[in-house]
């Protein structure tokens, strides 16, 4: 007992002794901890999720489950990492990914869903992350279509949505969720400094990864659940307007200039063009007026 306490003790536990009791746990890590979470899953169970991988070091979460999943792994299943040396973002953009500040964890699944359905989920997962973030911890969190979360118009989470299809039907899905939760200003490079910020920054305080990653991953399981089942579609459409970051602004998208009227039933972006036409943009780059959104 003495040298397991030990090894906890270095990972950032602190235990009292309590004469003729045995120890009390006094203080636990604030970066993610493989064992507590474990403990925290076996104390509350999330029985949708079947398994977790918990690494010190990945190159991506996604990559990781994209290889579990090829290699025959039972799903839904989860992979959390303390970094990412690798962690990308769409378009294969670098995540910015520093060790034992930020949550990094991918939900992979095999679901029985036409590819016609993949447009709407990260949009979906993405308004269920802010309504956990907002009724937890009162931030307001808004969604930027299609990807990106963001408080007080600076991005602290990013999700990459990655599917295998075959003949139009999904063989397998990965969930990727980047989010900033004790980064500080300086743990930015220069380029993001302006541009992102985490939950720590906005509270004014740290807060424990490991109890968020269970947390999050029980939202998560609901979430997933309910889009599976198909029960997400009315509730998509009106609680859009409530976390849409673009509502109403002026926007560019290439040669594609419009004021944002929020999404249609598919999850494409619905512009009003100067000329009062409606346009639809199903993917790509958002810009609030001349400058990247």
């Amino acid at each position: 007992v003495h040298n397991h306490l030990e090894s906890l003790r270095n990972d950032g536990f602190r235990f009292s002794a309590i004469r003729n009791k045995g120890y009390r746990l006094e203080e636990e890590p604030k970066s993610f901890h493989p064992a507590l979470f474990a403990a925290l899953l076996q104390e509350n169970p999330c029985p949708f999720i079947k398994s977790f991988l918990a690494m010190p070091e990945v190159e991506s979460t996604n990559d990781l489950a994209e290889a579990e999943l090829s290699s025959g792994r039972e799903t839904p299943f989860l992979v959390i990492a303390d970094t990412q040396t690798a962690g990308r973002g769409r378009r294969g953009r670098a995540w910015h990914s520093p060790p034992g500040k930020n949550l990094y964890l991918t939900l992979a699944l095999r679901p029985s869903l036409p590819a016609s359905r993949l447009q709407t989920i990260t949009l979906w997962m993405g308004l269920r992350i802010c309504q956990f973030l907002r009724d937890s911890m009162a931030l307001p969190v808004l969604i930027k279509w299609p990807n990106d979360l963001m408080v007080h118009n600076r991005k602290i989470a990013g999700m990459l949505t990655e599917a295998r299809v075959d003949a139009e039907q999904t063989r397998d899905l990965v969930f990727g969720l980047g989010l900033n939760v004790n980064s500080q200003e300086m743990d930015f490079p220069k380029e993001l400094s302006r541009l992102a910020s985490s939950l720590s920054l906005n509270l004014g305080r740290e807060l424990n990864l490991t109890r968020l990653a269970h947390a999050l991953a029980g939202h998560l399981a609901l979430a997933v659940q309910d889009y599976l089942d198909d029960q997400f579609s009315s509730e998509l459409t009106r609680l859009w307007p409530e976390f849409d970051f673009l509502r109403g602004q002026n926007v560019e998208a290439g040669e594609i200039k419009g004021r944002v009227l929020g999404i249609n039933t598919s999850g494409s972006l619905r512009l009003e063009r100067p000329d009062g036409s409606i346009t639809l943009l199903h993917s790509g780059e958002v810009s609030i007026g001349s400058r990247p959104a």
